[in-house]
């Protein structure tokens, strides 16, 4: 016999949200259709369905969950005043792996990018522009701003291309896991915080 877990809302959401991470880590964005999640997650698809409404409710929930977490993340390592090297490599692995990218180009494609987190996200990144730019004259923060989207469009296209581009380039994996610090080296201004 089956134990039923009770369980609050915002409980079984996150459960949810948990086996769908688990199975875009796992799958890709293949691995989010609700059946699959719904198995993981050890509920119905109904139960799923009357949570998000659909797989691509989910599915959005899902992207505003991953990418608030990880701005949060590199707010939080910029407040910590980790240094810059460190952050960039936070930023590229974090975009590059566990299906942040795939979620990022899907929201894109469908046109979901415009949604009602876009304002928590602008705020999360002026905290972060705010942080990493703090005591720098406006042409050097301007600079860092650009390294920031350099390696943020350089993680996400590895992301979701990059092993297919770095065997026809005949990369290494040390070499593909040299890429942040060789550019935060050369993209993001090393000057120090006062």
């Amino acid at each position: 016999m089956v134990t039923r877990v009770r369980r609050t809302p915002e409980e079984a959401k996150a459960n949810i949200l948990e086996a769908a991470e688990k199975r875009l880590r796992e799958y890709g964005l293949e691995g989010l259709n609700v059946t699959a999640v719904a198995k993981e997650a050890g509920i119905s698809h109904a139960t799923l369905l009357h949570h998000f409404g659909s797989v691509d409710g989910m599915r959005e929930a899902l992207a505003d969950q991953m990418f608030l977490s990880l701005i949060k993340d590199i707010v939080d390592a910029v407040g910590a005043r980790e240094s810059p090297d460190k952050i960039t490599q936070r930023l590229f692995s974090t975009l590059s792996e566990g299906g942040h990218a795939t979620l990022l180009a899907w929201r894109k494609v469908d046109g979901s990018w415009q949604r009602k987190d876009s304002a928590a996200l602008s705020a999360l990144f002026d905290r972060l522009m705010a942080s990493a730019t703090e005591s720098l004259e406006p042409q050097q923060a301007a600079d860092v701003r650009r390294g920031f989207y350099i390696v943020s469009c350089a993680a996400i296209g590895h992301g979701l291309s990059g092993s297919v581009l770095a065997s026809v380039l005949g990369m290494s994996a040390g070499e593909v896991d040299s890429v942040p610090v060789w550019a935060n080296e050369r993209l993001i201004p090393q000057t120090e915080k006062t």
